[in-house]
């Protein structure tokens, strides 16, 4: 009797450790096929070729299957404005969001680099620095503690000036007495001051009614304000002055990134870095082709300026912006390092 007690005890045991292993299997064969989701929100136009181009980070990141990403991504501004998005991903309700870097000024002030006029000298001394520079990977880092870090950047062009009138802009007297519509920016607002024009604050939204209104003399933006917001229709000439190169920058909760493995982590920015790479590749014939059909309707397009006396007049910004104190003069420093002849 004792023996078969003691049988009938070992059975249970193997029973249970069975029905363990068999839970146990099951949890973690549903965990390894679970997608992990990742909410992106942005403010570009859905159906935009911005948009489109954004879209494929969501492609990127499912072509390993066995690293369980799904990301889901939500254009046009639908959960709100970009200081909105910042807001939510700090709090981790929002997973990611892609927002300007100007808008980012106002929560790391650092970030306000990116509005320096000609910080850059170019579009290869852009992607050099914003790629390689150890200080702006620091930046991207810096802000853990405040509920979000940056793991990558959207490779927007130059901003350009355009105008009502024909004429080249090519010396700040031509935008003396011209109201500019300006980002909300401190920086931005302080540059076309010092460059002969007075800035008039509103959001890009607000840009195209101004301009019809004649609230607005002229604006600045990359080529695609003219194509894609339709402002072709309403100015007359547009001068590569090249005053800016302003990246966008692709920013994820800590909550959701120290949810994530080593590997998904490192894959994520590997995606990020696709989606960038293969805007770039579109970005040039994008550009050129917006601006033919931008001549098309009446645009006169001016190349090829000498933008000596727009630099020599904003270089107060550069200044104040390493008076700040050491860690702005070693980002700022930093950035410099990667100029290259182009």
């Amino acid at each position: 009797m004792k023996n078969a007690k003691k049988i009938i005890g070992i059975v249970i045991a193997v029973i249970s450790v069975i029905a363990v292993i068999v839970t146990f299997v099951k949890v973690v064969t549903g965990n390894s096929t679970e997608k992990i989701e990742i909410r992106l929100a942005h403010n570009q136009s859905r159906g935009s070729e911005i948009a489109d181009s954004i879209a494929k980070f969501s492609e990127f990141a499912a072509e390993d299957d066995s690293m369980n990403l799904q990301v889901n991504i939500y254009a046009s501004g639908v959960l709100g404005t970009e200081k909105d998005e910042i807001e939510m991903v700090k709090a981790g309700i929002l997973d990611m969001a892609k927002v300007s870097s100007n808008t980012l000024g106002q929560f790391k002030e650092e970030y306000s680099i990116f509005a320096i006029p000609y910080l850059f000298k170019g579009q290869e001394h852009y992607y050099e620095a914003i790629e390689k520079s150890e200080k702006v990977k620091e930046l991207f880092y810096s802000t853990e503690e405040d509920g979000f870090i940056a793991i990558g950047y959207y490779a927007n062009g130059a901003r350009n000036f355009y105008l009502t009138e024909d004429v080249a802009c090519d010396r700040p007297e031509v935008l003396k007495g011209k109201k500019i519509r300006s980002m909300p920016s401190t920086t931005s607002m302080t540059m076309i001051e010092l460059m002969g024009g007075s800035p008039v604050p509103m959001a890009a939204g607000e840009t195209y009614t101004s301009l019809q209104q004649g609230i607005v003399d002229g604006a600045e933006n990359t080529e695609l304000a003219l194509t894609v917001d339709g402002h072709q229709d309403l100015v007359k000439s547009y001068t590569y002055t090249e005053h800016q190169y302003s990246p966008d920058i692709y920013i994820i909760s800590t909550k959701k990134w120290n949810s994530l493995t080593k590997g998904q982590q490192e894959y994520l920015v590997e995606a990020l870095e696709k989606t960038n790479d293969n805007f770039k590749s579109l970005y040039n014939g994008m550009m050129e082709k917006g601006m033919e059909e931008a001549e098309m309707n009446g645009v006169t397009v001016y190349r090829d300026i000498d933008k000596s006396a727009f630099i020599e007049a904003v270089q107060p910004i550069h200044d104040d912006f390493c008076e700040k104190g050491d860690a702005f003069r070693e980002l700022y420093e930093d950035i410099q390092k990667y100029v290259t002849e182009e």
